[in-house]
């Protein structure tokens, strides 16, 4: 398929720099002169080993404050952005999101001067979960966004809302982010061991369910001696967490991953990791799941998870079901009972991930945007 020239240039806009999409942008060389310009670190949301290397081609802006309150409460503001663009000349300007001032004036950049416009979006619920409807806040969107060329959800299930409820039409077409997965493919296929390791890999946040997870490895522990529990340590919920392990007299079996460093040793804490269990209450879909996939751990997931979630099928390269512990638990012992499932699960995953890796999702975006923006 024919792609933009090699000189075309695409600046991509988005919240946080994530390991992710900085590899992304650095795949994505061959195809476009490529920047990605971020808003802040991720030290704030998800820690300073999160950082990487930003290389010649990424960057996080100056001049750029976070809005505590009011109206715009959580949004970015960038002083002199347009100027910071016009200086890079983008010949497509790509968007993480629609409802944040700085993106919009990107936008309106992109529009006075002729260039394509993306926006690169996820589902839009709201704080108790539940689907957005086209309300005045999504009908002002759509006014202000009327001449977008491209709306790309990060998955296929999300595009119903964006296509036939918020009014974008044709417009409208299933994308993805970019996973940081390929070393992932290299771990050792989990099989039969005296003793498993269960992760929770996900924060402490109401959403993900930490406290259902530690529910489940009780129940696991009390059935299988020698279980241990492998818990992400950042999120709100931490002091509850803790004081419900003191209370099941988990303590000594549950290790709470506050050491790492760096990027890099979180590959490290899933190849001695065995079966990933994720009881959300709800979530888009979550990396840790394709992390899994790709590790070729056992993966056992709540039906309320949405976007990669739907990836895993229930006993077929997985297991997905009702985030209860009864559940929950009668899932993870079947790997325990028939630990040639590791291996079963881990081919069929590891075909069907080892796309979605940066290398990839940068094909894919290459031929993507040449398709739907070729002029």
């Amino acid at each position: 398929m024919e792609r933009f020239p090699r000189r075309d240039r695409l600046l991509f806009l988005s919240s946080i720099a994530v390991p992710h999409q900085i590899k992304l942008c650095e795949a994505l060389q061959p195809y476009f002169d490529a920047e990605f310009w971020f808003y802040e670190h991720p030290d704030r949301t998800r820690g300073a080993w999160w950082r990487i290397d930003l290389g010649p081609n990424c960057r996080v802006l100056d001049q750029v404050r976070f809005v505590p309150s009011g109206l715009l409460q959580g949004r970015y503001v960038v002083t002199g952005l347009s100027r910071l663009i016009e200086d890079f000349d983008p010949d497509v300007v790509m968007l993480g999101g629609f409802s944040i001032p700085a993106n919009y004036s990107a936008y309106r950049w992109a529009r006075r001067n002729g260039r394509r416009t993306v926006v690169l979006t996820e589902r839009s619920r709201d704080s108790k979960g539940h689907l957005r409807s086209n309300g005045p806040a999504w009908r002002a969107i759509r006014h202000l966004y009327r001449d977008v060329d491209l709306v790309m959800t990060t998955s296929e299930d999300i595009v119903p809302q964006f296509r036939d409820e918020f009014g974008f039409g044709d417009a409208v077409v299933a994308g993805r982010y970019a996973a940081d997965i390929d070393d992932y493919l290299n771990h050792p296929i989990r099989g039969a061991k005296d003793a498993y390791t269960l992760l929770f890999a996900n924060r402490m946040t109401e959403i993900y369910n930490p406290i259902g997870a530690i529910e489940i490895f009780a129940a696991v522990r009390d059935r299988h001696p020698g279980t241990r529990l492998a818990m992400n340590a950042a999120g709100e919920l931490g002091s509850r967490c803790r004081q419900r392990i003191d209370e099941l007299g988990l303590a000594g079996d549950v290790e709470f991953l506050t050491g790492l460093k760096s990027w890099e040793d979180l590959s490290d804490v899933y190849a001695h990791s065995d079966i990933l269990i994720l009881p959300a209450c709800f979530s888009n879909g979550n990396f840790t799941i394709l992390e899994a996939m790709a590790s070729g751990m056992g993966v056992v997931v709540s039906d309320r998870v949405l976007g990669v979630g739907t990836l895993v099928e229930d006993g077929k390269n997985g297991f997905r079901c009702a985030p209860t512990t009864d559940a929950f638990v009668e899932r993870v012992e079947r790997y325990v009972r028939d630990p040639s499932l590791f291996e079963d699960h881990a081919i069929r995953n590891r075909s069907l991930v080892a796309p979605l890796g940066v290398a990839g999702t940068a094909r894919f975006y290459a031929d993507l945007l040449a398709e739907r923006l070729r002029a």
